[in-house]
């Protein structure tokens, strides 16, 4: 039976991969860490240390893809990845536990750039916005079904990283009979120092996306618990979040693909102030259910968006190097989104998670019609 399938479904079937590692790995992980009465300090920085790994790995993932291919660098990605992930499962000894956090963090900036790099060059102009918004809605998806790991427990610590990293492993051996191998044409040695500049709207929005995704999934139970709401209100509340984010941009990509990218993305900024402003004024579960479906659309949109832009951007040898810098912007908002509104919530009030959340929105929204009218 061939292994072969459309290059386009290939990375499908990678970022599904990556969204499954992530949505196991890190629950698990802390689930197994705390049943070991690791302080708590401890297991936050194993989570973090991952997204530190997407960060500074990024930018050698660009430099991977010039030299060694798209096919080689994203297959090498997956099988990196899936050794993290089942060598997790082997016993848990926490210096190498933080080691390999960090690897797996560089295994998923190789998948992400890769990826995003060839959906970008499959896509035109015209299916751009929906394309990603699937490739987005398929990340989201796996997220979402991963913590099933925490079922697989039961039979023991090995088993939900072996599963994980099993199945990645053979994710890879699909990706690399689907993608063919073509050299890539360097955009030379020297980093071109105004290529920030001209993808400035992709970086704020990847990074906001980072923080954002980092600071609402892991605070919104804290915020929801003080305020006095049950566990399963919180669990009902997070999933709402959880399905405007996974959900909503397929949606919002195909209105992209009508309006303009660029447009969506101010629509996208703007509905993230007023959704996040109404969590404050409207805090009962039922109206806050709806709410936080439009939080989690506003949140999940930007990251298919500015891969988006990116393409509209870029040539096709920029590209690589464009999505390494996109991807080391996620890994640092998702670094520091969790760390910045836990502290001032530890100093202030529960509420000024969406106080701050909205705020970043608005201050983004506000660079961008200052940029538009000096353009």
């Amino acid at each position: 039976m061939s292994l072969k399938i459309k290059p386009m479904y290939a990375c499908f079937v990678a970022i599904f991969t990556a969204g499954f590692g992530f949505g196991i790995v890190l629950p698990v992980s802390t689930v197994v860490l705390e049943g070991m009465r690791v302080a708590t300090p401890m297991i936050g920085l194993t989570a973090t240390l991952m997204f530190a790994g997407i960060a500074l790995g990024a930018p050698l993932v660009g430099r991977s893809i010039e030299l060694l291919g798209l096919r080689r660098t994203l297959t090498i990605g997956m099988l990196l990845a899936g050794a993290c992930m089942g060598s997790l499962g082997l016993g848990v000894y926490l210096p190498a536990w933080l080691i390999m956090r960090f690897i797996l963090g560089v295994a998923f900036a190789s998948i992400f750039t890769s990826a995003e790099t060839i959906v970008n060059r499959i896509c035109t102009d015209r299916n751009r916005g929906r394309v990603l918004g699937l490739y987005a809605f398929s990340f989201s998806l796996a997220l979402m079904i991963g913590p099933v790991g925490l079922w697989l427990l039961k039979f023991g610590v090995w088993a939900p990283f072996l599963v994980a990293g099993g199945i990645c492993l053979v994710a890879a051996a699909v990706v690399f009979a689907s993608i063919p191998h073509l050299e890539e044409a360097s955009a030379g040695l020297a980093f071109d120092r105004h290529l920030p500049r001209r993808i400035w709207m992709s970086l704020s929005a990847m990074l906001m996306a980072g923080f954002m995704e980092g600071a609402l999934i892991a605070l919104i139970p804290l915020y929801t618990l003080r305020e006095g709401f049950t566990t399963e209100q919180t669990s009902i509340l997070l999933f709402s979040f959880m399905l405007g984010h996974g959900g909503m941009p397929p949606v919002i990509g195909s209105l992209g693909d009508r309006i303009g990218l660029r447009k969506v993305l101010v629509i996208t900024y703007a509905l993230g102030v007023v959704s996040l402003t109404a969590v404050l004024l409207l805090p009962t579960a039922m109206l806050l259910t709806c709410i936080l479906v439009l939080c989690g659309a506003s949140v999940g949109a930007l990251y298919p968006l500015a891969v988006g832009l990116l393409g509209i951007e870029l040539t096709s040898a920029e590209l690589p190097r464009g999505n390494a810098l996109t991807t080391f912007c996620y890994g640092l908002g998702s670094t520091i989104g969790p760390l910045v509104p836990a502290l001032i919530i530890h100093i202030t009030v529960p509420g000024s998670l969406f106080a701050v959340t909205a705020a970043l929105y608005a201050v983004v929204l506000v660079s961008m019609g200052f940029s538009k009218k000096r353009s």
